[in-house]
């Protein structure tokens, strides 16, 4: 089996759309710091961008695959799966449109009585609401081409989208726009931008939809075996959602602050680099994988457990440690100013802390909907998001950014420990002696990095307080210093078996 290939494969795309999404944040960034403009954007797309996310990671993958069938009754549930997404999405749109005040409010409530946050957010808000459809047909063709195999464009189209985003942005930075321009305009030319990834991505996936997929024609009942499919998305795109669901509820508690929105947002998206390697393996290889059964069945599930946290405990720890200058090399130019680096890099710090909770529970998540139990999913959050984002907001007007952001870590740490226990109890969740070594010695050596990164940082001060380019050499030192120590200590303490990872390689 090529799981751990196609893993690799899919992990190294969706590292390539996270490094042009941050090139697309930085830009952003800089042109609009963290003020009115930057706020309204991120709340008035909010919904766009969420859509683009989900449906172009796979998420309609745990709805689709299992349910599709050969021959041409896999054929005729494909036509009738693509037509009833993009009827529904399409519905939801208009109905965003016209509720996107009401919509803006639920998500912003701080917005409302604020003229240029408010009018902004709802005028991008229902300029990119047609993304809506065109990520629902995007996701369907991506579920139909991981179905057969066809891993490596679904996973690119995201890159390629942001690609397309950042041309956007070039052309409003040579329009001189940003200077000249009112704010309604430069909203516009942010709504555009994702506008344009939107239809990047659908373009890409129909260049990689399965030969004879779609060959059956719609009819009557193509959308009636299509309709179980629609009644399955609700719980997976619900928990491939959970990260964004939790950062919707921290902005809305953000939305009080002065940029809290802006800088919650850049603080997430540090966050959902590591997060989405992750997220978007577990999608597109582990769940067919684990879908499939066999009896290595708990073995798999025991060394996903330990793939995901192999990579997101150091990733967690050294970005809360190396939080600030972090912010500073890849933000802080032009209008991102030296008070919202460190607004956004407190958030950071904190939002660290749920790398290795959220990557663990998009391993477990993949694990109850393969087996049949996807609602246990959704019946540990139902508890969760509620009590975070009670933390979230009781602690926005005391804590300032720290508030919202420990309502994540709330939220996230609830829900995920809810499920690893009900799984467990089921049995679908098991660590043999030597697999718990192998965790504590990931924790150690994770927790021994951390400890080399600290004392280094305090050493490399004056370099990491400049800031800007100045900071570059110095941070990228810490971070090749940081993955040195941890993979040595990680080979020497037997957590990760580098002959082992060799052949899965080559596989």
């Amino acid at each position: 089996m090529a799981l751990f290939r196609h893993a690799s494969t899919v992990a190294a795309l969706t590292l390539t759309s996270r490094v042009l999404g941050f090139a697309r944040d930085a830009a952003i960034a800089s042109l609009f710091g963290t003020g009115v403009v930057a706020d309204a954007a991120v709340a008035g797309l909010a919904l766009p961008q969420l859509a683009r996310r989900l449906l172009g990671e796979g998420a309609l993958n745990g709805a689709i695959a299992p349910r599709l069938g050969e021959g041409e009754a896999a054929a005729q549930r494909a036509s009738g799966a693509l037509a009833l997404f993009a009827l529904v999405a399409s519905a939801l749109a208009l109905i965003a449109y016209v509720f996107m005040p009401w919509v803006v409010a639920l998500m912003a409530p701080g917005f409302p009585g604020d003229g240029p946050r408010e009018l902004g957010a709802v005028l991008a808000g229902r300029l990119a609401v047609i993304c809506l459809p065109l990520a629902a047909i995007a996701g369907v063709l991506a579920a139909l081409a991981n179905a057969a195999g066809r891993v490596t464009r679904p996973a690119m189209a995201p890159a390629l989208g942001n690609v397309a985003v950042i041309a956007v942005i070039v052309l409003l930075y040579l329009s001189g726009a940003v200077e000249t321009g009112s704010e309604v305009a430069n909203l516009a030319w942010l709504a555009g931008a994702t506008v344009a990834g939107a239809v990047m991505q659908l373009l890409v996936m129909l260049s990689a939809r399965p030969e004879g997929a779609l060959a059956a024609g719609l009819s009557p009942a193509a959308l009636r075996a299509a309709m179980p499919m629609l009644f399955a998305a609700g719980p997976t795109l619900f928990a491939a959602a959970l990260p964004q669901l939790r950062f919707l509820l921290a902005a809305a508690a953000a939305s009080t602050l002065s940029g809290g929105v802006a800088a919650l947002f850049f603080a997430n998206r540090l966050v959902e680099l590591p997060l989405g390697l992750v997220g978007a393996s577990a999608g597109a290889v582990l769940l067919p994988a684990l879908a499939a059964g066999g009896r290595d069945g708990t073995e798999l599930r025991a060394r996903s457990v330990e793939a995901a946290l192999a990579l997101a405990l150091p990733a967690a720890l050294g970005l809360a440690v190396l939080a600030h200058p972090i912010v500073a090399v890849l933000f802080q130019r032009g209008a991102f100013d030296p008070a919202a680096t460190e607004l956004t890099a407190r958030a950071v710090a904190l939002l660290a802390l749920t790398i290795p909770i959220q990557a663990l529970e998009k391993v477990l998540a993949a694990i109850a909907f393969a087996r049949g139990f996807g609602r246990l999913v959704i019946r540990a959050n139902l508890v969760a998001l509620p009590l975070g984002a009670l933390a979230g907001f009781s602690g926005a007007g005391t804590l300032g950014i720290a508030g919202p952001a420990l309502g994540v870590v709330a939220a996230s740490l609830i829900g995920t420990a809810g499920l690893a226990l009900a799984l467990a109890r089921r049995g679908l969740l098991t660590l043999d002696r030597t697999g718990r070594r192998r965790v504590l010695a990931l924790i150690a050596s994770a927790g021994a990095m951390a400890l080399a990164l600290m004392l280094a940082a305090h050493w490399l001060e004056g370099p990491l307080v400049a800031g800007g380019w100045h900071a570059v050499p110095a941070l990228a030192g810490l971070v090749g210093l940081g993955v040195a120590i941890y993979g040595a200590l990680a080979a020497a303490l037997g957590a990760v078996r580098l002959p082992a990872l060799r052949s899965a390689l080559r596989k």
